[in-house]
C-alpha cells in the first residue's frame, strides 16, 4: 500500500532561509533501516493508520524542506515554503515471510533486505526543475513475518543532513505517541548576517581569489567527464561494502595512548573523533598499499567538518554544511601505527585551521560561482562541484563522524530500534554512526561503513592494528 501525502503538508508554515552552505551539491538520497524487535505493541502502535496520522502531524508543525526545495528553470534555488512543490513524501506500507531472527542472524544486512524489497529504488538524486516529482522524503515499513518491523526512510540529502534526518524521524514517533515535544529543527526565522546571502547578479572574477582549495569547479566538462576524472576505473563487482564496530571503551584507550605518548604540545589536544580518523586513515591507506590497490606515498587525510559549530548557527539547522578538513600524511605517518597519535594531532590541527572567517568566504564563492554558471546556462551547474579529496583517483582517506545523529531514538511505541543500517557506496571515505543503545540505553560501540576493493578489504581484516580493536558486523 502506498500513500501519497501530497495533500498532508499545510498550506502556510513558518520557514527560515537555508543556511548558505554547500547543501547544492549533495543532490543524492540517503537510505536507513531502522530494525524493531517482535512486541505486541507494534500491531497497535505502528499500525499503517496511525503511522499515517502521525506523520500527517508531524509534517504539519515540522515540515522542514519537503515542500520548500525548487530549482527554477534558469537553474536558480530557492527555498521559501511553498506546498505546491512537487517533492512531497510518500508512505508505503507491505509484510513479508522474512523473520526477525532470520535479519538479526545476518547482521541486518542490507542486501538481505533488499532481496525481500524492504527498500525503495534510489533515485539519481538531481532536482532538476520545477516539475521533477522526486520526494524529499520517502518511507516504506516492512511488517516481519511473526512480530517485529523494519522502517526504511530515505530522504534527498539536499534538504536533510543526517542529523536532521534522524531528528525528524525522531519528531515523528513522539507525535505518533500523542506526546507534545519541542521541534527538533528550529523553524522560526532567524537572522542571517552572518552569512549574508550573495548578490545573484555580481561578479564572479572578484571573488575567484576566495576559491577554497578544497572545492574544484569546471563549467568546460561535461558531468559525466568530471565524474570520470574524478572517479577510479572499478567495477563495482570488486567492491566490498562492510561494517565494523569498536567499542567506545577501546576508542577512550586510544585516546588516553594518544595523550600520554608526549605528541601533543602544552594546551593541544584531541578529540575521540580526531583518533578515530587517524586509525581508520591509518589502517585504510595501510590495506591500500599494502594490496598494491594504491601505489606507495603519502596520503590526504580528512575528517569531514560541519561548518554549522564554528560558525555558531544551530546544530540541528537544515541543509548540508560540510566541508572537508584535510591534511597530508606522509607514508610513514600511515604505515607506522606508532606514528598514530602523530597523525590524530595533525588531524586535529587541520579542523582548527577552519576559521568562520574561511568558512564564510568559501560559502560566498561557492554562491557566487553556481549563480554565475546558472546564469550563463550551464546545465545543471551543481555537478559541475567536487571535493577534491573524493577523487579516488588519488590516495585520499576519510572519515565522516556522525556518532551524534539521533539514529536510535525513533520510538513509535514498540521500543527503540534494535538495530539500523545503510550504507555506504564510496571507496575510502569510511562514515560513523552509533551502534545501538547498550544495556543503560547509551550506545557503548560505533559502526563504521568501510567500502574497499576486494584486495584492500582482504588486506585490512589482515591488519592486526585494525581487528585489536574493530569487530565485523556484517558485509552488505
Amino acid at each position: 500500500m502506498r500513500i501519497d501525502m501530497r495533500d498532508q503538508l499545510p498550506t502556510e508554515a513558518v520557514s527560515r532561509q537555508i543556511t548558505n552552505d554547500t547543501q547544492f551539491m549533495f543532490q543524492f538520497y540517503k537510505p536507513c533501516f531502522q530494525f524493531y524487535a517482535p512486541s505486541p505493541s507494534i500491531d497497535s502502535h505502528m499500525s499503517p493508520r496511525r503511522l499515517q496520522q502521525s506523520l500527517t502531524t508531524a509534517l504539519h508543525s515540522c515540515p522542514l524542506l519537503l515542500g520548500r526545495f525548487t530549482v527554477h528553470a534558469d537553474q536558480t534555488i530557492s527555498h521559501s515554503y511553498d506546498p505546491r512543490n512537487p517533492n512531497l513524501p510518500t508512505l508505503e506500507f507491505q509484510s513479508t515471510d522474512l523473520t526477525f531472527s532470520e535479519l538479526k542472524s545476518q547482521g541486518f544486512a542490507y542486501s538481505l533486505c533488499q532481496r525481500h524489497s524492504m527498500d525503495l529504488a534510489i533515485p539519481d538524486g538531481a532536482i532538476r526543475r520545477l516539475s521533477d516529482e522526486q520526494p524529499m522524503l520517502m518511507v516504506k515499513v516492512t511488517y516481519l513475518h511473526g512480530g517485529g518491523a523494519a522502517v526504511f526512510a530515505m530522504t534527498n540529502h539536499v534538504a536533510f543532513d543526517g542529523n536532521a534526518m534522524f531528528s525528524f524521524l525522531a519528531y515523528w514517533a513522539q507525535c505518533n505517541n500523542g506526546h507534545g515535544v519541542e521541534l527538533p529543527v528550529d523553524l522560526q526565522p532567524v537572522s542571517n548576517a552572518i552569512l549574508t546571502n550573495v548578490d545573484q547578479t555580481s561578479d564572479i572574477s572578484k571573488d575567484a581569489a576566495q576559491s577554497p582549495a578544497e572545492i574544484s569547479v569546471d563549467a568546460t566538462r561535461l558531468p559525466a567527464e568530471i565524474g570520470t576524472m574524478i572517479t577510479r576505473a572499478v567495477s563495482r563487482d570488486t567492491m566490498i561494502p562492510c561494517v565494523y564496530s569498536i567499542t567506545t571503551q577501546d576508542l577512550r584507550k586510544l585516546k588516553q595512548q594518544v595523550e600520554a605518548s608526549g605528541e601533543l604540545q602544552d594546551g593541544e589536544w584531541v578529540s575521540s573523533n580526531n583518533v578515530l580518523t587517524a586509525l581508520i586513515s591509518q589502517c585504510v591507506a595501510r590495506a591500500n598499499m599494502r594490496a598494491h590497490v594504491y601505489e606507495h606515498g603519502p596520503w590526504t587525510v580528512f575528517q569531514a567538518l560541519d561548518m554549522r559549530r564554528p560558525l555558531g548557527l544551530p546544530l540541528r539547522g537544515l541543509g548540508s554544511p560540510i566541508i572537508l578538513a584535510e591534511c597530508n600524511a606522509s607514508a610513514d605517518h600511515v604505515l607506522r601505527p606508532d606514528r598514530l597519535p602523530a597523525l590524530a594531532r595533525r588531524v586535529r590541527m587541520s579542523v582548527d585551521a577552519y576559521t568562520p572567517e574561511y568558512l564564510r568566504n568559501a560559502m560566498q564563492w561557492m554562491h557566487t560561482t553556481y549563480a554565475g554558471l546558472a546564469r550563463d546556462g550551464v546545465d545543471e551547474p551543481w555537478r559541475h562541484f567536487w571535493f577534491s579529496a573524493l577523487n579516488t583517483n588519488r590516495r585520499c582517506v576519510g572519515v565522516s563522524c556522525m556518532n551524534r545523529i539521533p539514529i536510535y531514538d525513533a520510538d513509535f511505541g514498540a521500543g527503540r530500534p534494535v538495530m539500523a543500517r545503510s550504507f555506504n557506496p564510496r571507496p575510502n571515505y569510511v562514515i560513523v554512526f552509533p551502534g545501538p543503545p547498550g544495556e543503560t540505553d547509551v550506545y557503548d560501540s560505533l559502526h563504521m561503513y568501510v567500502t574497499l576493493e576486494r584486495p584492500a578489504m582482504d588486506a585490512l581484516r589482515a591488519d592486526p592494528e585494525w581487528t585489536s580493536v574493530c569487530t565485523l558486523v556484517s558485509e552488505f
